[in-house]
């Protein structure tokens, strides 16, 4: 290992966690990451693995921002420059990134646009990306985002998936045996039953938080609370999170007798952070098309939010709380009340099971200390 120091950038809130003073530090990662709290659920995920590597004796682990490829010059350079700290957690703050390049021992890559972040070694490359959004974005829109994650799986020291169908798909790139197969997690010491319910509609109340795109929408979730409406107009569908294509649905909504049901917080934003919606809600839809498991699907089932999705993934990889047939709407109306229906004769009991199932399969721990043994093979041996 290299003499450099093993402190971070200094700054309010910033350097090394104070549980870390006096310990000796042997590896030393840089995460490569869009910054994007309470957005992007990259960006959620990178921050509690930085949290949860920083648990680990002998490590330290920070981030260096990486813009979109768009972004002006001036928000690049403020990139460049770190110092943003997150409100919520402002122990994680960006680093500057010629101090990030020269400190780490390995740069560990989610998301950037940057070449000289290209020339860094050794690094590894982090998938989060379903497969299948990323060849729709190759297809429909004429970007580069799934040869170009195929080159990054080819050309990087390792590489990181975390689920057996992305694993599949990419080892196809992989011709040196440096794909890794990890656990998919959340911190679960933050996802939990909050004690202030948010004021939220329905009976049921039925949740729906994912982004609103191809690889995941609302749309059969719509027609099947369409038919559960009309048996009992005490239902409410609660959504958030609609960032992209919002024309689009506002006009479903309104042109359709959905706006009849959708709860009172409308189709945009998070009023409040989602444990309050999930602890409030009786069930979560997750609606991805090809069985992947979602970050909002992993937040709701660690607060006690059972979840439904489709019964669409071979590898069981979701560990979701019930199923409906895919894309079935008749199904997946009487799975919502099946799971309803538990809730009103236990719903603590509902809520554990789905807690225990999060514990079981969706620690972040886990996950980080599966990604640190991974990188100190790789750092011994470039």
């Amino acid at each position: 290992m290299s003499g450099k120091s093993s402190k971070l950038g200094l700054g309010p809130d910033g350097g090394l966690p104070p549980w870390k003073e006096g310990e000796k530090i042997d590896l030393k990662i840089i995460h490569w990451c869009l910054w994007g709290p309470r957005v992007s659920g990259m960006y959620e995920t990178v921050r509690e693995l930085i949290q949860a590597e920083n648990q680990i004796e002998g490590v330290l682990a920070g981030m260096c921002e990486t813009p979109n490829s768009k972004a002006p010059q001036l928000e690049v350079q403020q990139a460049a420059m770190g110092g943003k700290a997150d409100t919520l957690f402002p122990t994680l703050r960006t680093q500057d990134w010629g101090y990030g390049m020269k400190w780490a021992d390995v740069h560990m890559i989610h998301s950037t646009m940057s070449k000289k972040v290209g020339e860094l070694k050794p690094k590894v490359f982090f998938h989060h990306g379903t497969p299948e959004a990323c060849l729709a974005n190759d297809l429909e829109k004429g970007s580069v985002s799934f040869m170009s994650a195929a080159e990054w799986t080819n050309k990087m020291e390792a590489t990181f998936v975390t689920s057996k169908r992305a694993y599949e798909i990419w080892s196809a790139f992989d011709y040196d045996d440096k794909i890794h197969l990890i656990d998919k997690g959340i911190d679960l010491d933050w996802w939990k039953r909050s004690t202030t319910q948010q004021d939220i509609e329905g009976d049921p109340s039925i949740l729906y938080g994912e982004i609103w795109r191809g690889i995941k929408h609302p749309l059969h979730l719509f027609y099947a609370c369409k038919r559960l409406f009309e048996e009992n107009p005490k239902m409410r569908l609660n959504v958030w999170g609609l960032n992209v294509h919002q024309k689009f649905w506002e006009n479903f909504v309104q042109w359709t007798s959905c706006k009849d049901f959708i709860g009172k917080r409308g189709l945009k934003g998070i009023v409040d952070y989602p444990s309050h919606y999930y602890t409030r809600g009786d069930v979560l839809m997750s609606p991805g098309l090809y069985g992947d498991v979602s970050r909002t699907q992993q937040e709701a089932m660690a607060c006690g939010c059972p979840v439904v999705s489709w019964d669409t993934d071979p590898y069981g990889d979701a560990h979701s709380y019930k199923y409906a047939k895919a894309f079935n709407t008749e199904d997946l109306a009487e799975k919502l009340m099946d799971v309803y229906n538990e809730v009103l004769d236990d719903r603590e009991g509902v809520a554990q099971r789905s807690r225990n199932l999060a514990e079981k399969y969706f620690d972040i721990n886990d996950e980080a200390k599966q990604i640190v043994g991974i990188l100190r093979q790789v750092v011994e041996e470039t």
